[in-house]
């Protein structure tokens, strides 16, 4: 179930990849029963079109939720990325978020903030659980 949206207006020259219904679809389908909110997004690298972090209760959120934020691609690149999130990316974000709602309560994985991001360029779709750092860590 998807209980916020926000979806800003795009510049010409990019589409938003993901539709609303296909996110709400492939949650019923698979029986997600969970509090996810959406928000549309132009990332600055561009290339990420379905991110979501898993977050715990805290004392302003008393409920776990997924943060999905749905990117965009060039216009000429969107048809070619619509069709790898169908059949792969959506897929995988759905087998993601299913193994961590099994998780018992005190497992440590659900501490480590949960990340998913499915990003596509000319080079194909790239999924990962680790988050890209713009800036390098420093080495300890």
């Amino acid at each position: 179930m998807i209980d916020s949206i926000s979806k800003p207006k795009l510049p010409k020259g990019v589409a938003y990849v993901l539709k609303t219904s296909q996110l709400a679809k492939a949650l019923l389908d698979a029986g997600i029963d969970c509090h996810v909110d959406l928000v549309f997004w132009q990332p600055e690298g561009g290339e990420s079109i379905l991110e979501a972090h898993y977050w715990l209760p805290n004392r302003n959120v008393p409920h776990p939720r997924v943060y999905v934020r749905a990117g965009v691609a060039a216009c000429d690149l969107r048809a070619a990325a619509s069709e790898a999130l169908l059949a792969s990316a959506l897929p995988r974000f759905i087998t993601w978020l299913r193994e961590i709602l099994i998780l018992p309560p005190g497992s440590p994985a659900l501490h480590e903030e949960p990340y998913f991001n499915a990003s596509y360029s000319e080079k194909g779709l790239a999924v990962t659980n680790q988050p890209t750092y713009k800036v390098p860590r420093r080495k300890r």
